[in-house]
């Protein structure tokens, strides 16, 4: 492992393996996406995308009626 490292950082910048990887990750988002797309054209819908992230939900409080009688 320790020469794998060693060997990378002789043939190459940090900043060119920092845009190497920065680059197969939105490769790989990409390909994602475009897994997503072919499956709703097909007409599968994919649930978890509907899903709420957690803690967005809007709390309302309910609001007690305050009943007024006539004196």
């Amino acid at each position: 492992m320790e020469g794998i490292i060693l060997s990378l950082e002789a043939l190459a910048s940090p900043w060119s393996l920092i845009g190497g990887v920065s680059l197969l990750a939105i490769v790989v988002r990409a390909v994602g996406f475009g897994y997503m797309e072919e499956e709703e054209k097909a007409g599968r819908r994919l649930f978890w995308v509907d899903w709420p992230i957690p803690g967005t939900e809007e709390t309302s409080f309910e609001k007690e009626e305050v009943l007024r009688l006539a004196a």
